[in-house]
């Protein structure tokens, strides 16, 4: 016996044996699959190469293309929202039920994401033109004029933590790759990572930079926002997990020069 709505009042339909609600259940599909919808998250990343980067009218990079198998692997519907890094970090760190493909894990933002699985392994270095003064020290490193990293970035945080006050701001590090190259600018504040897709993009047939002080060692993580449903982290960490155990991940980190 089923219930079904009446005019003024529930009154009861019997089923004859062969008969089945198959109707009904198409209608309380139509009804609740909006709901179903709501609990996929949204999903986002920095603009950042080689993690992220525009190409022919769409996205490719280490990070962007992890979040498509890990989506395609999970059925989502929805798509990757790449944003300016500074953005992007507030998205997973402000909103409700978001993923963060990628944020550096630094003591000040421990506690405001759900760290989910670690994706890269580097460090941030000074970074100088070969023939031009180097940046071995943090006393040479303070010494040189101008210093370039990203707004809202771990770089610009690993600077500010040793000391160095003349640092310029910008979202691009492919723009700070070539301000050095052009004198605008006379260190580059990067991990390894960022300058050898830098090197790879440009077919410099000779790495020109000359790698300095070590600022700290960095981390990336694929995050979830605070609120982010159970169930939602545990299907990325055991994604994520097994893209690991598949090989998938170290593949894709190498197809793109990576440190893991």
């Amino acid at each position: 016996m089923v219930w079904l709505a009446g005019y003024f009042r529930w009154r009861p339909l019997r089923l004859s044996r062969g008969r089945r609600p198959w109707g009904w259940l198409a209608l309380w599909g139509l009804l609740f699959w909006p709901l179903a919808q709501a609990a996929e998250p949204k999903v986002v990343c920095s603009s950042i190469p080689p993690f992220v980067f525009a190409q022919q009218g769409g996205y490719r990079g280490y990070a962007y293309e992890l979040g498509q198998e890990v989506m395609r692997r999970l059925g989502y519907r929805g798509q990757i929202r790449v944003q300016p890094l500074a953005r992007a970090n507030r998205s997973v760190q402000t909103e409700a039920n978001v993923i963060g493909l990628w944020v550096g894990r630094i003591p000040e933002r421990e506690q405001t994401v759900h760290w989910i699985h670690p994706i890269i392994r580097d460090d941030f270095s000074i970074y100088t033109l070969k023939g031009q003064p180097d940046a071995a020290t943090l006393a040479e490193a303070k010494a040189l004029p101008l210093l370039g990293a990203n707004i809202g970035a771990a770089n610009a945080i690993a600077a500010q933590r040793q000391g160095l006050t003349r640092v310029e701001l910008i979202t691009s590090d492919d723009a700070n790759g070539r301000k050095l190259m052009t004198g605008r600018i006379q260190g580059w504040i990067a991990s390894r990572s960022a300058v050898n897709f830098f090197v790879r993009l440009h077919g410099l047939p000779d790495n020109p930079f000359v790698k300095g002080l070590k600022l700290s060692d960095y981390q990336a993580w694929v995050v979830a926002s605070l609120n982010t449903e159970p169930a939602i982290r545990a299907q990325w960490q055991s994604t994520l997990a097994a893209m690991e155990a598949d090989g998938s991940l170290q593949r894709l980190a190498e197809a793109y020069g990576i440190a893991r």
